[in-house]
């Protein structure tokens, strides 16, 4: 059991805990019954969905505890994930404006939901609105652990350090302050190294030794002999640290066993015909992040490599003693490699096979793609925490917009939500009237007014209505296609429906006169596209300087071939530790049981033409 299900646990525990607000208890003379046992024992369990059930059922037959009882259903049923359950239960409970304990718990509770949402600014503004002093003891430690993660999400990292510094002074248990400690130092792991020293100019005092093992950490991760040096240096400026016992050890070990930094790499890429422009844009992008490592740099070998020579380059390359290899690129010659049998060396390929096994084939081969099924799951994700439930979808009738289609809706209809209706458009096509017309129920409409016309014989005036029981559209479209789709969904009176799309809505090149019919439509993308401060990176900088890159139609692959590079020695750490994730040009990394790396991408919305990221 996780430090955040324990302390959302001792927040459930609470809620009839305190004087004068937990259900009444037979007299002395009956016997002593606890109404809650079976829903305790299930929570214990783990068994939360069981135990949202039988917290209800205490609701029903207890009138006047049912308050309480519901909160506790809601809060079981956030901890089994089903957070639109747990809201709506939330949405439906009557607390007294005089029992301010009982409202404290419910904005406390509701908090942590709009946090599982993924919207920690809403989940700040709530617990802001908490008076600290106010707060009893047996609400404390969830209000600062929700508080803690809801500033990390936030991206505020001094203030999630500073509210773990806090939580740590309430717990009592040696395993929960230790589990606290190690959830500190995850903050510390997340922060970019080219933020750590900026924070640390203005961090608390109190941070002060925390952030010099973070420089440490970050400093010498892929050299284990000075990493342990430094921290035995570390260790004797400030004996005693809380991270001494086990996180310092873990650093130093950690390094030894999993960091990789092997001393030449093959690139695989095929460099002539049809991929060569994209494969330029990955390998440019691969030594840009090779030329500015500060570590011992490994050699890099260049390959021509295709779907219709793979397995002899790969061969060659191993002869040549290469101890890690990156690529390929087509999907053909991935298939390829997951065919060839044990593969001697590691390889990183940078494409994904369509049926991917749940279980590990070969050790040896990661798969790295730029998914555009990933992204259509995500923006399921999105649009479901931004509390909708019913879906209109839209993509071009060929393969790529009916696999973007199919992901969407498997995603969606796996969280709860409905499809009402799925259409298809011509991809570049003069008519993106009658598609969105069809999407609409419009035709239908017009259908209607042609068949009263003609049995009344007279004329007579209809007004087109679309229907109104949709909640969003789902679309998947490039840039040029987009631009004279949505305006047809404003003509046609859906203008008031949100729309949600993937990353190939945009170009990736800001350009506000072409992209302001896209207003109001929301997609996700790479941090490489969307993040300013990395516009501003040293590593931009330089492609934009000798390549042209931020006026490139290549943006996105010259950041695979970034995290490519940098991906390589966090292979070990990400696969040890699941919990894990390099902040990376293309997202948010971690890697599946099943070897896969996944990208989890931020949010924007287009106003005034231009992108503008979403919390």
């Amino acid at each position: 059991m996780s430090i955040n299900t324990r302390f959302f646990i001792i927040l459930l525990l609470s809620l009839s805990l305190l004087s004068g607000c937990g259900p009444t208890r037979p007299s002395d003379q009956q016997a002593q019954v606890d109404p809650e046992e079976n829903a305790r024992i299930l929570m214990q369990t783990g068994d939360y969905s069981a135990a949202a059930v039988e917290y209800l059922t205490l609701a029903k037959n207890d009138k006047k505890n049912a308050a309480i009882y519901r909160l506790k259903a809601a809060a079981a049923y956030v901890e089994a994930g089903q957070y639109a359950e747990a809201d709506r239960i939330i949405s439906e409970t009557a607390v007294s404006d005089k029992d301010s304990i009982q409202k404290l718990r419910m904005r406390i509770l509701s908090a942590r939901l709009q946090l599982e949402f993924g919207k920690p600014g809403n989940a700040l503004n709530m617990l802001a609105e908490i008076d600290q002093t106010q707060i009893p003891s047996s609400l404390q430690i969830s209000y600062y652990d929700i508080l803690a993660r809801a500033y990390l999400a936030h991206g505020d990292y001094l203030k999630a350090l500073s509210e773990r510094l806090k939580l740590s002074k309430l717990l009592s248990s040696p395993t929960e302050i230790d589990q606290n400690h190690r959830s500190l130092w995850n903050i510390f792991e997340t922060i970019p190294q080219d933020e750590l020293e900026e924070l640390r100019l203005v961090a608390p005092e109190e941070l002060t030794s925390w952030f010099e093992l973070a420089s440490i950490s970050k400093g010498y991760r892929y050299e284990p002999a000075k990493l342990k040096n430094a921290i035995d240096g570390w260790i004797q400026r400030y004996p005693g640290h809380p991270a001494y016992a086990s996180i310092a050890p873990q650093l130093i070990s950690r390094s030894s066993e999993f960091v990789q930094r092997p001393a030449s790499i093959g690139l695989l890429l095929p460099l002539s015909g049809k991929y060569q422009k994209s494969s330029t844009a990955i390998r440019d992008g691969f030594l840009a992040a090779w030329y500015l490592d500060n570590q011992q740099k490994s050699e890099v070998k260049i390959y021509d490599a295709n779907s219709l020579n793979i397995n002899e380059i790969y061969q060659q390359a191993v002869a040549d003693g290469v101890e890690y290899i990156v690529g390929p690129l087509e999907k053909e010659a991935v298939d390829q490699l997951a065919n060839y049998g044990d593969l001697p060396v590691q390889v990183l390929a940078l494409n994904r096979q369509d049926n991917v096994s749940e279980e590990v084939i070969d050790n040896n081969l990661i798969q790295f793609a730029l998914s555009p099924e990933d992204e259509a799951a995500q923006v399921a994700e999105a649009a479901m925490s931004d509390g909708h439930r019913l879906a209109l979808v839209i993509t071009p009738n060929i393969p790529w917009g009916d696999r973007i289609a199919d992901a969407f809706k498997k995603r969606w209809l796996e969280l709860g939500g409905g499809i009402l209706e799925q259409g298809h458009f011509v991809s570049s096509a003069k008519d993106f009237g009658s598609p969105v017309k069809e999407l609409l129920n419009i035709d239908s409409s017009d259908q209607r007014g042609k068949e009263l016309r003609s049995k009344l014989n007279i004329k007579i005036h209809t007004v087109d209505r679309r229907r109104e029981d949709a909640d969003f559209i789902f679309t998947a479209a490039v840039p040029g296609d987009a631009r004279q789709l949505f305006p047809q969904f404003r003509f046609h009176r859906a203008g008031d429906l949100p729309v949600y799309s993937t990353s190939h809505i945009f170009t990736g090149i800001v350009d506000s006169a072409k992209d302001t019919d896209l207003n109001g439509v929301m997609f996700i993308d790479m941090p490489w596209i969307l993040d300013t401060t990395r516009q501003l990176s040293l590593i931009q900088d330089a492609l934009n300087r000798n390549w042209a890159q931020e006026k490139s139609q290549y943006r996105r692959l010259y950041a695979l071939g970034i995290d490519a590079y940098r991906l390589i020695p966090e292979i070990g750490l990400l696969r040890a530790e699941k919990n894990r994730y390099l902040n990376g040009e293309t997202g948010d990394l971690t890697i599946s049981s099943n070897n896969i790396v996944k990208r989890r991408l931020r949010r924007a919305k287009f106003i005034d033409g231009k992108p503008v990221p979403l919390n």
